[in-house]
């Protein structure tokens, strides 16, 4: 058995049936009853009445919040690996102190059981739907990164041990050249569209310390981040992504949702501030070609741990460097293609905002922002390397929001 944390208070437990394998959650009955508690997630705020959360369809797989808090692709084989299984409450147990947000997760040596008369959630079964794409780009599956602190002297180290570092090392891939170079070019030019983005910079693999010889091979450098959910007294800000927040396991974190249907809940929970930024950044995605904006790559910070607001951007990529024809991770206005995507999906955007309570005005707020980015791109081109800057400009000659009149 599990003990969940939220920084230092006990929320929950997370259980383990022997004779099925079944995995649940357990609210703590006093953080459950607290009406000024700090929020967890959003799905449990959504089902207040409910104390059990159980993954009964998938014995042996964590409830979806929890699942999304592992690591996926090749870090999460270095895991296996070192702990020799693919269990993920072991997993989520090793991984307990440098989780992402404010989880903390630790062993108990107790048994528990949800009491009589229990009001439980059953998670429904996964169904993948046959429409999504068989094969995409996924950072989390061909790139390697690591928690990691920063010195005085602007050196990083790595790996560290116990609490975890406030930056994360992102590393070249063998399938996907200057993988931190893209990263840092298009996170560059988000900045310069007014975009909210952690500080950033590349570094030399060289320069990192007691790096293994095998991470240093992966390429000359190494794309650094500051961490938003870590402030810098080493307390934690509390996130959740929207795979945690739509109760999605993140295998079907391409599922569930369309971009549009976020920007809502954006608005729902964060208000008209974070939802223009929200809107922005779609927009950045199709001047980008970043085609890799899934459910796990948008995510909600607590700075005070109760009202949500929007995180800062990150793993913005030109996905199409490296894959010139694929298709956007989530749908905009029931179209994924950026080659088909023109005013009149903005327009329709627009009036399910309208329909659904949020008087913005998107058509408008895309004119002014399209501008700026194409302003930016014409100051950023000379700074970054031909062969991105040569994807860029294929890519904008091919979109019909530049092409087309609004």
């Amino acid at each position: 058995m599990l003990d969940v944390f939220l920084e230092n208070r006990l929320v929950g437990k997370i259980l383990r049936e022997e004779a099925t394998s079944i995995a649940s959650f357990l609210l703590d009955e006093a953080y459950a009853e607290d009406s000024e508690r700090s929020v967890l997630g959003q799905q449990f705020e959504e089902r207040r009445h409910h104390r059990f959360f159980r993954q009964a369809a998938h014995p042996g797989q964590l409830p979806s919040f929890f699942a999304n808090l592992l690591p996926e692709g090749a870090l999460d084989e270095i895991i296996q690996a070192q702990l020799g299984t693919e269990d993920a409450t072991a997993k989520l147990a090793f991984l307990g102190e440098d989780l992402p947000g404010a989880v903390r997760v630790r062993r108990s040596g107790n048994t528990s059981a949800p009491p009589p008369g229990t009001k439980t959630f059953d998670e429904p079964p996964r169904e993948s739907s046959s429409s999504s794409p068989d094969l995409r780009f996924s950072l989390a599956g061909v790139q390697l990164k690591f928690s990691a602190v920063r010195s005085e002297d602007s050196r990083f180290t790595l790996p560290f041990s116990g609490q975890g570092g406030r930056w994360i090392l992102k590393f070249g891939s063998a399938v996907y050249p200057e993988l931190p170079e893209n990263e840092h070019f298009t996170m560059q030019w988000a900045a310069r569209c007014g975009l909210s983005v952690p500080q950033h910079q590349l570094v030399p693999a060289s320069t990192i310390e007691s790096l293994d010889p095998r991470f240093a091979a992966l390429g000359e450098n190494v794309f650094a981040i500051e961490r938003y959910d870590r402030h810098v007294n080493g307390t934690r800000i509390h996130q959740e992504d929207f795979a945690q927040i739509r109760g999605v396991p993140p295998d079907l974190k391409y599922q569930g949702a369309s971009l549009e249907q976020l920007a809502r809940l954006v608005g729902d929970l964060c208000g008209p501030g974070d939802l223009q930024e929200f809107l922005h950044r779609v927009l950045f995605l199709l001047l980008s070609g970043n085609t890799d904006g899934h459910l796990k790559n948008w995510s909600l910070v607590y700075p005070d741990g109760r009202r949500a607001r929007l995180s800062p951007a990150y793993d913005f990529v030109c996905v199409r460097q490296y894959l010139p024809g694929d298709q956007l991770a989530l749908p905009l206005a029931k179209e994924r293609s950026p080659e088909r995507i023109d005013w009149g999906h903005i327009r329709r955007v627009d009036k399910y905002l309208k329909a659904q309570g949020h008087d913005v005005d998107f058509e408008g707020l895309a004119k002014t922002f399209v501008t700026k980015c194409m302003d930016a791109w014409a100051d950023h081109r000379g700074q970054v390397s031909s062969t991105y800057r040569g994807c860029i400009e294929a890519h904008l000659g091919g979109l019909p929001l530049l092409s087309q009149k609004p």
